[in-house]
């Protein structure tokens, strides 16, 4: 049995997370079992499944801001936390964005004795500072680690030119397949059945470019009196946003569902889906929505590994609002009939049980 020490920072219902547990799912946990460590005091959406596969969840309070002093102390808090723990664990599976996260986690894992550590770049830039990540980048170099990334970008945002492996963002294709009847029911269900749906999930931060999007569907509306907005997610912005929703008028057309576990069965009703995030890694979500063939317009900063299907549109963030509405008013005339994908996405190696058959084979090497 090997053992596998996942740090996150938290097992809420997001992209990262939800990978770890699409391979938690299909992984034989007779031969590799996976615990968490996570660095957020407040129960997370995927906690109860974890306790119900065995799986344990430590809890460690640091500060996640990348303030260099307060870093530091959670260095010290880490390694302390490790110590107690390194005998346990073959492996400390790191997921994360920022090179500082990534070298004082591993640095601490080393220290602590724990023989194999994984960086799992998710991500590929920061709103945090980026000469501190470049600095951390060359020292995170200097130490021996296995280098995973979900994409290209992603990787070389984390290592440079450094080799690393890409790990693709599975999903159980048998759970992400358009169902024309599946379709009726959740838009009769939703009350959608006379309506045109534009639908994002995302947290509400600063990443996902929400006030944008709000432009667009505001132009967008206003030759499409049946259009209405979806937001799933939650976050810090989520009552900025809402107030700009109320300022503009338009909050009978925009419905914040906030968390859900129904997101499947909700692409399987949306129209459209939009996605103008500052930047990205390889998001999960836009695997899961060319999987069930739902139309995408996404920003150009989103790297072109995530062009699984030919059912998705780029538009630069520098285009105007008029321009992005366009391309929905496009997506909306075209009305193309939603077919299936799923030997395409296995081809394209989004099955997630060839991808945890990879990764249960490199955890089983050492």
């Amino acid at each position: 049995m090997k053992k596998v020490l996942h740090y996150v920072s938290s097992m809420k219902r997001a992209g990262e997370e939800t990978f770890i547990m699409n391979v938690y799912r299909n992984i034989d946990r007779n031969k590799v079992s996976f615990d968490f460590l996570v660095t957020d005091n407040e129960e997370g959406d995927y906690d109860k499944e974890i306790y119900s596969m065995g799986g344990k969840i430590y809890h460690i309070h640091l500060n996640r801001l990348h303030n260099k002093l307060k870093q530091i102390d959670n260095f010290y808090l880490l390694k302390k936390k490790l110590t107690v723990l390194a005998n346990e664990y073959e492996y400390f599976h790191i997921h994360t964005q920022h090179a500082m996260d990534a070298f004082l986690s591993a640095l601490a894992a080393k220290m602590a004795g724990i023989p194999n550590v994984i960086v799992h770049s998710h991500n590929s830039s920061t709103i945090y500072n980026k000469r501190t990540h470049r600095i951390f980048k060359i020292l995170l170099s200097c130490i021996k680690i296995n280098r995973f990334a979900c994409g290209v970008d992603a990787g070389k945002w984390m290592y440079g030119n450094r080799d690393f492996l890409i790990v693709n963002n599975g999903i159980d294709l048998t759970e992400f397949k358009f169902d024309e009847k599946k379709r009726k029911n959740i838009r009769e269900k939703m009350n959608w059945s006379n309506k045109y749906v534009v639908g994002h999930v995302g947290r509400f931060n600063e990443q996902k470019n929400h006030n944008f999007l709000i432009d667009v569907f505001y132009n967008f509306q206003k030759n499409h009196q049946e259009a209405i907005l979806v937001l799933i997610g939650a976050g810090e912005l989520k009552e900025k946003i809402q107030n700009k929703v109320r300022r503009l008028k338009i909050q009978d057309k925009v419905f914040f569902l906030g968390i859900r576990e129904d997101v499947k069965d909700l692409y399987q009703g949306m129209d459209v889906f939009v996605f103008p995030s500052l930047f990205e890694g390889l998001p999960v979500v836009l695997v899961e929505t060319q999987a069930l063939d739902l139309p995408c317009i996404i920003s150009n900063t989103i790297t072109n590994e995530i062009d699984i299907n030919s059912n998705i549109y780029r538009l630069s963030l520098s285009d105007s609002v008029q321009n992005w509405s366009n391309k929905i008013d496009l997506v909306y005339r075209k009305n193309s009939k939603r077919i299936d994908t799923q030997n395409i996405m296995t081809k394209k190696g989004y099955n997630i049980k060839d991808v945890t058959e990879k990764l249960q084979k490199i955890y089983l090497e050492n």
